[in-house]
């Protein structure tokens, strides 16, 4: 799949029901074009997950989404 092609479908699946994850899903696209592969599929992978569970590894399990999704925090600062 061509890198422009899944990014589309990346932001397609960012749309979330739940504005807190959405505003930040937003701040990792704001620098999408920076990417490279390994933090797409990191990005990919953190879309699989449902919203509740998103939310909590934004604001309960910050650890845990930084052991996880190291290659993408350094785009949340």
């Amino acid at each position: 799949m061509s890198k422009l092609l899944l990014i589309k479908k990346l932001n397609f699946k960012a749309r979330r029901g739940m504005k807190e994850t959405s505003e930040i899903l937003h701040k990792l696209f704001d620098s999408i074009n920076e990417f490279t592969d390994k933090e797409l599929n990191q990005l990919e992978c953190l879309l699989d997950i449902d919203d509740q569970h998103l939310f909590d590894l934004f604001f309960k399990e910050k650890e845990k989404f930084d052991e996880e999704f190291y290659d993408l925090k350094k785009y949340l600062k």
